[in-house]
């Protein structure tokens, strides 16, 4: 009987086991826990590593986002706001900086603010605050003109605009040519020539430059470019920091996101001037803009089939385009932000600027054309930026990386779109170094030759994302796919989408992998779990089956 008993006990705890191996993730081949819970990277057979996304976002990652003391409160007035609200920006803009670099706030109080020309903030240290990003808090309403009608200016503009104006100024008299014959995806190392004109904590420009044969390698027609850029336009920037020198071995902050190879050109190392402003947020306000509800239409393109026929919705599209315009830009923020009835974008995030964290924003009911060009509701052109726990309804690249060879790491983090009516992506001119760490949309790295400014992704990363997908390796280069749920295939843009291209690198498909995020896990490994609590809600640590993952009761991730 005892036997009997202890047979059983042992059946029943190996059957409890099983179970529990069930229900765990796996791991992938790239990327996995070692011996002391730190993740491991294997390279390829040219020495590729998935990079550390984790420098991404204000501060380089593991930040709170700061609150700044009030210095200036605005109440809503009859009619046009624009001038007050200004105003008390500009008396903020004359304040000094404090010790942590920052001017002050400027209080929105709850209420309607109409405003009939757009806000600016052109210095650092300044945030603009609501009470709210409700309709019972501080909603900013863009007011179309007819002056602003006959110009068709709409496109360009945007409600909020923040730019510091001056760029960074590269040093070319300083520049140092790299003379590995190939450096990485993910490497933070490389030769140059001579660091003699270097030192470390130098801000610099990592250059990956290109060649014809690079284009043609790649189907690109750069003859087609359809701006007039030319071939010395086509390089990937990168914006980093030198934080060693080993006689000519440079390592810098970050890791590059795209190969610098010699015989594409090779790469040059320039130092370069800082004049662009730091430590800007907007944050707890909702924006509205006005339109025209006597346009509408029932027709659409850019899904599976032009002409789309559906039900009539409104397409007006002389009015504002995009909420919030960010360029020239160190260290800023958007968080806890509503839009409505924007064109473009709630957020466009433009190249000049770098460590930047949008979160806890909602899109809403964009008005436009749903078509080509459009509804770019999250949209990052700067690098090393952090887009985390956003929503975007009836958008079309809802949450979207694009501009001329943009470059990361670049995240976007426990995003959703709803109703989508085309794919989130890196969109335009090879976008490389791209992260979408479990996100809810259709979502493409896809390949599409033949003139050079087509959409198309190289070097992204899609990781335990759900919904329809493609994920296309380019002739040169790869894209991977990681615990992706969703069928390998959209409904959006197919004429667009060049099926000669094979599947990039695609592993355990139709189920999640561990760890849960992988720019969470590796922001862990960098910085501890300290970083990781400072951005993360407590839903962002639990894994598939509800237990805390890699970490304690507390969903605290363990290293």
């Amino acid at each position: 009987m005892k036997r009997l008993l202890l047979t059983c006990f042992v059946f029943l705890i190996c059957f409890a086991g099983s179970l529990i191996a069930e229900n765990l993730p796996p791991y992938t081949s790239m990327v996995y826990p070692g011996v002391d819970g730190k993740l491991v990277y294997v390279p390829d057979e040219q020495g590729n590593i998935i990079p550390d996304y984790s420098y991404a976002g204000y501060c380089c990652g593991g930040v709170t986002l700061p609150y700044v003391p009030v210095r200036e409160t605005v109440w809503p007035v009859e009619g046009d706001n624009a001038a007050n609200i200004q105003e008390a920006i500009n008396r903020v803009s004359e304040l000094p900086l404090d010790n942590n670099g920052f001017r002050g706030a400027v209080l929105i109080k709850k209420g309607y603010y109409k405003l009939y020309e757009p806000i600016h903030i052109t210095a650092s240290g300044i945030v603009l605050r609501g009470e709210g990003m409700n309709g019972s808090g501080t909603t900013l309403i863009a007011m179309t003109t007819d002056e602003l009608k006959t110009g068709n200016t709409f496109r360009s503009s945007a409600l909020i605009v923040i730019d510091g104006q001056q760029k960074i100024e590269p040093d070319t008299g300083k520049s140092v040519r790299i003379v590995d014959e190939f450096v990485p995806f993910g490497a933070k190392s490389f030769r140059v020539e001579s660091a003699k004109k270097l030192k470390v904590g130098d801000t610099v420009i990592v250059r990956r430059k290109t060649t014809r044969e690079w284009f043609e390698t790649l189907e690109l027609d750069i003859d087609n470019d359809k701006w007039g850029r030319g071939e010395v336009a086509w390089s990937h920037d990168f914006d980093r920091v030198i934080t060693g020198i080993d006689r000519n071995i440079i390592t810098v902050d970050v890791p590059i996101t795209c190969p610098i190879e010699a015989r594409w050109g090779g790469g040059e190392v320039i130092p370069y001037t800082e004049y662009r402003i730091s430590k800007v947020g907007v944050e707890n306000l909702m924006g509205i803009s006005e339109y025209d509800q006597t346009k509408r239409i029932d027709t659409a393109t850019n899904i599976d089939r032009i002409p789309f026929y559906t039900d009539e919705y409104y397409n007006d599209e002389n009015h504002y385009w995009t909420f919030i315009r960010m360029d020239n830009l160190t260290n800023g923020w958007v968080r806890n932000v509503t839009q409505k009835h924007f064109a473009m974008s709630l957020v466009s995030v433009e190249s000049g600027c770098k460590w930047i964290t949008v979160q806890d924003c909602v899109s809403l009911d964009p008005i436009s054309m749903r078509s080509g060009g459009r509804r770019f509701i999250y949209h990052i052109s700067g690098q090393l930026c952090l887009v985390q726990r956003c929503t975007s309804d009836l958008g079309r690249h809802s949450f979207v990386m694009g501009g001329r060879l943009t470059t990361g790491p670049n995240v976007f983090l426990d995003c959703t779109a709803t109703r989508p009516y085309s794919t989130s992506e890196p969109h335009s001119d090879l976008v490389a170094g791209a992260l979408y760490d479990n996100i809810h949309a259709p979502l493409s790295l896809r390949y599409a030759a033949s003139t050079i400014q087509r959409w198309m992704a190289i070097w992204g990363v899609l990781w335990n994302c759900e919904g329809m997908y493609i994920c296309q390796k380019p002739p040169v280069g790869q894209n991977f796919a990681f615990g992706h749920i969703g069928i390998h295939a959209v409904v959006f843009n197919t004429n667009l989408v060049d099926h000669r291209f094979p599947n990039g690198h695609i592993e355990s498909w139709d189920k999640h992998v561990a760890p849960r995020s992988l720019y969470l896990k590796q922001l862990d490994d960098r910085l501890g779990s300290e970083a990781v609590r400072n951005i993360a809600v407590p839903s962002q640590l639990i894994d598939p089956s509800n237990e805390p993952w890699g970490g304690n009761a507390e969903g605290v991730l363990l290293r």
